[in-house]
């Protein structure tokens, strides 16, 4: 009784047993299980947004455990510690697998099992594709971006246009009507005018999409979707009431000059616009393949050869009567951009077993494994000789690797000052070597690319993003990640 009682008189101690172990298994948690993170940087915008300008720092939730019991698997987002700066954490979307080689072209990722394998493109799933689609226009359109070509009777109205008789008109964000990777594209709009934009030049792409509706009138003869691509024009014909019975749905591939008809893969079914009825359509030109949806369904697919020009426009065009055209939204694909114009193109790399590629989805503003390149610094420093291995970066500039300074006061008297240099490893560690202290210094390897990262930095994989919330931007970042 007396123990008990005693024990009544120290509620303290449960007190501090019990946050001694929620604290435990706090940490055996934060370990082993799930992390979370704030996003630093701008390399996975607008997917994971870390941009200073607008203020917007995502908070993810980090997965430690699943990659304990498997592999990770291509297209997720990997949370890894940076091969060369072993101390910095990165984000990155994983794109090359172990034992193939990869190749970016013409903005697109293509693969191929070894060198005696053909190259194939790499293709996201459906639902990540759908995911990364970047919208050129924002949902609350005040002006239009459509301009008529050969008409004067068709009105535009945000992302509405009223086609009154036979016409043409094209989506206009460059005089030419081609189409533009901009810095901003597929942000929210609460971004759009805050985002800190990179000073990477803006320059055309090839692969584009056009979602929207039409509705044909009694006579309507049909409505076209022009996506060209260089020297071509990819066309979606949906006939309507007043066309003949020999114009089926169809995709056709044209010459851009002569207009002439190249090939034609006619739609699934008897597809044909009912007056009155509004039709849901998609037509899209995405990694050399046309896709041609109506109301969510695939009607029609063709594959078509690789276009050197990257040069892509949308025209919309009616025949007969004319029709109403609504809720149209284009859209852009990630165009894998390279910074440096210096760099051999195509970029390859052949990963051997247990290393994977990994890209930012901001292409325009990512340091990825494409920039990594390594230099081997050696000296002696009368214990024997040292090699270590660090990040490289051009001697000379603020903040690189190795740094050239001066010790003051060392070797040419009190005024005096003696050179050396500052070297980081991958590891983090700092060696400040003076000039008159070490010997046989050497820079091996100059810049020697380094594109992969090891299994073994692999911590987990990004699952979801839960902040910020800020109603007053209409800003709500949260869902989970593809």
């Amino acid at each position: 009784m007396a123990k008990e009682t005693a024990e009544r008189k120290r509620p303290w101690r449960e007190n501090i047993e019990a946050l001694t172990m929620a604290i435990a298994v706090a940490l055996l948690f934060k370990v082993f299980f799930l992390e979370i993170s704030k996003i630093p940087s701008g390399s996975m915008q607008p997917t994971l947004m870390g941009d200073p300008g607008s203020d917007t720092f995502d908070r993810i939730a980090v997965d430690k455990l699943s990659y304990h019991f498997r592999d990770p698997q291509r297209w997720e987002i990997v949370v890894f510690k940076h091969p060369l700066e072993r101390s910095r954490v990165m984000v990155k979307r994983l794109v090359g697998m172990p034992g193939e080689d990869l190749k970016i072209e013409h903005g697109d990722l293509w693969r191929r099992a070894d060198a005696g394998a053909a190259w194939e493109h790499l293709r996201r799933p459906d639902p990540l594709q759908r995911a990364m689609w970047k919208s050129l226009e924002t949902r609350d359109v005040t002006r239009s971006s459509w301009r008529a070509l050969d008409t004067e009777d068709w009105r535009f109205q945000g992302r509405s246009i009223k086609a009154s008789g036979p016409g043409s008109a094209r989506y206009e964000r460059s005089p030419q009507g081609s189409i533009l990777a901009l810095y901003t594209d597929g942000y929210a709009d609460a971004l759009r005018a805050e985002v800190k934009a990179s000073p990477a030049p803006t320059h055309r792409v090839g692969d584009v999409r056009l979602e929207g509706s039409v509705t044909a009138r009694t006579g309507t003869v049909a409505v076209e979707v022009e996506l060209s691509e260089g020297g071509l024009i990819y066309a979606f014909r949906l006939p309507g009431p007043a066309g003949g019975p020999g114009d089926p749905a169809r995709i056709e591939v044209r010459d851009r000059r002569t207009r002439a008809t190249l090939s034609s893969r006619a739609a699934e079914g008897a597809l044909r616009l009912v007056a009155g009825e509004a039709l849901a359509f998609a037509v899209e030109n995405l990694d050399d393949r046309l896709r041609f949806e109506v109301d969510g369904r695939i009607v029609a697919q063709v594959d078509v050869d690789p276009v050197p020009e990257q040069h892509a426009s949308i025209v919309l065009r009616v025949e007969g009567e004319g029709a109403e055209l609504d809720d149209l939204l284009p859209y852009r694909d990630v165009y894998y951009y390279d910074s440096d114009p210096q760099r051999p193109q195509p970029w390859t790399v052949t990963i051997p077993p247990g290393n994977y590629v990994m890209l930012g989805d901001n292409t325009q503003d990512s340091a990825d494994g494409r920039d990594w390149t390594y230099t081997s610094f050696s000296w002696d420093q009368g214990d024997g000789p040292r090699s270590e291995i660090g990040n490289f970066r051009e001697p000379g500039a603020s903040g690189q690797n190795p740094i050239p300074i001066a010790f003051a006061g060392a070797g040419a008297g009190a005024e005096g000052s003696q050179g050396g240099y500052v070297f980081r490893d991958r590891w983090g560690d700092c060696y400040w070597l003076r000039q008159d202290e070490i010997s046989g210094m050497r820079l091996d390897g100059k810049g020697v690319p380094a594109p992969l990262v090891p299994r073994e930095l692999l911590l987990g994989r990004a699952v979801a993003v839960f902040w910020p919330l800020q109603p007053t931007r209409m800003l709500w970042r949260l869902g989970w990640l593809r």
